[in-house]
Order: C-alpha cells, then sequence, then structure tokens
C-alpha cells in the first residue's frame, strides 16, 4: 500500500517538473527572440541615421560643388545675367569645337574656282552649324558664339579674308540677335538658332565685303550675273544649316544623357 501511494506521488512529481521546466525553456525562447527583435531594430535605426547622414553629406557636397564651379552672376532681379565669366575650360571647349569644326570644313578650297554665289558656304554648312550648336549646348554664356569663329576667322583670313571679316561680322550679328529675343543661350531654341544662322549670315557679309574690297572675287561676279541663283543657294544653305542644327541638338542631348556633356 505504502508503495502504490508513494509512486503515483512520484510520477506527479516528475510530471510537474517537466512541465515547469517546459514552461521555462518556453518563456526564455520567447525572452531571446524579444532580445533579437530589439537589437534587430537598433541595428536598423542605425542604418537608417548613417544612410540620412551620408546622404545629407552628399547633397552639401552636390550644392557646395555647384555653387563653387557654377558662378552663375544674377541681375538686380535675381535673374541669370546675360553675361556670365568664363572659366578657362569652357573657352579650351569652345576652342575644340571650333577647330574640329574648321578641320572638317577644309573642303572648301575645293570648291573655290566654281562660280556659284554660296557654294562655300554649302559646303561647310553641316560642320559650321553642327559642332557650334553642340558647343552651345554646353557652354550656355553670351559670348561663345564669338569665341568658336574667332579661331575660325583667323584661319579663314589667310585663305580668303572676305570669309575671315564675313565670319567675325556674323558671329557678332548672332550674339546680337540672342541677346534680343532669347536674352541669352540658356535655352535649347536660343542654342538651336545661333548655331543654324552663323553660317548662313556670312553670305550678305560676303556679298558687301566684294562689292566693296574684293570685286574681282568669282562669288560676287556670280551674284551679279545670276542673282536667283544667289537666293536660291542662300536658302538652301538656311535649310541646311537649320537641318544640321537640329542635328546638333540631338548630339549634344544624347551626350548629357549618357553624362558626358552636363548643362
Amino acid at each position: 500500500m505504502t508503495e502504490e501511494r508513494i509512486k503515483p506521488d512520484a510520477e506527479r512529481d516528475a510530471l510537474d517538473w517537466l512541465d515547469e521546466s517546459y514552461d521555462l525553456s518556453e518563456s526564455y525562447a520567447e525572452v531571446l527572440r524579444e532580445k533579437q527583435r530589439v537589437e534587430a531594430e537598433k541595428r536598423a535605426k542605425k542604418g537608417r541615421e548613417e544612410a540620412d547622414a551620408e546622404g545629407k553629406q552628399a547633397v552639401g557636397k552636390v550644392k557646395h560643388g555647384k555653387a563653387a564651379t557654377e558662378k552663375v552672376r544674377l541681375n538686380k532681379r535675381g535673374e541669370p545675367a546675360i553675361f556670365q565669366p568664363f572659366r578657362v575650360k569652357d573657352i579650351v571647349f569652345l576652342a575644340i569645337i571650333g577647330a574640329a569644326a574648321l578641320v572638317l570644313s577644309a573642303v572648301m578650297p575645293l570648291v573655290k574656282d566654281i562660280p556659284v554665289f554660296g557654294l562655300p558656304q554649302v559646303v561647310t554648312g553641316l560642320q559650321m552649324s553642327i559642332f557650334p550648336t553642340v558647343g552651345l549646348m554646353k557652354v550656355r554664356k553670351t559670348g561663345s558664339v564669338f569665341i568658336m569663329v574667332c579661331l575660325a576667322a583667323i584661319f579663314e583670313a589667310f585663305m580668303a579674308p572676305a570669309m575671315g571679316v564675313s565670319s567675325l561680322i556674323a558671329g557678332l550679328l548672332v550674339e546680337g540677335i540672342v541677346i534680343l529675343f532669347f536674352r541669352g543661350f540658356r535655352s535649347d531654341a536660343a542654342c538651336f538658332v545661333g548655331g543654324m544662322l552663323l553660317n548662313p549670315m556670312t553670305l550678305p557679309f560676303y556679298y558687301l565685303y566684294c562689292m566693296w574690297v574684293e570685286t574681282d572675287s568669282i562669288f560676287y561676279g556670280a551674284a551679279n550675273a545670276a542673282p536667283w541663283i544667289a537666293v536660291g543657294v542662300s536658302v538652301g544653305v538656311l535649310a541646311l544649316c537649320a537641318f544640321g542644327a537640329f542635328v546638333g541638338w540631338l548630339i549634344a542631348r544624347e551626350l548629357r544623357k549618357a553624362g558626358v556633356l552636363q548643362k
């Protein structure tokens, strides 16, 4: 009897001990999970704070970089001024663009003996509209056209003084037109117009220069002999340069998307 009574009690005590152990293990697991959750939240919060700090630092660097590099001059109304200071890299880039256009325009001497007014502008129309437009899309500052033209005019003056003088005058006139209608080259439309008009603008001044100085020019004689052909060729030059300026705008836009050409 004694053994029978003790045995159930012993079994009951053993079962109670197992239950208590199970309960303790469950509680420990919950505590461990809670601790892991809290640590994970702390790590995530710290990661977010570090990311925010890095983001703010990067934004600050970008803003500081823009402020340091752009140096946009403002007028009294708080708008960008028409005349902005040039940096050395702006002038170098424009010089490279002007040199590239000039090298590709080396075909002009091949037509110097063909008596058709405006023929030199026809064979150089694409080169002298695509490259200047790309240059203006990069360096959007008043005076950019004249800087590009000066390089070309120096070499043109040795080959044909009339072309050099007319290029300089055309560059100044294009600058004036863009200032008058667009207040500078800050818009794509202004860059397009500047690139389109540069070459065709040399036609009237070339004619006037020949009329006053080089009256024996074969192109001047061709214009007097067949004025309607001269007018038709001039219109064709304008259309060709409009197409070239459009191509230059497309090229500059794709280069900007690729990160090569920044506005």
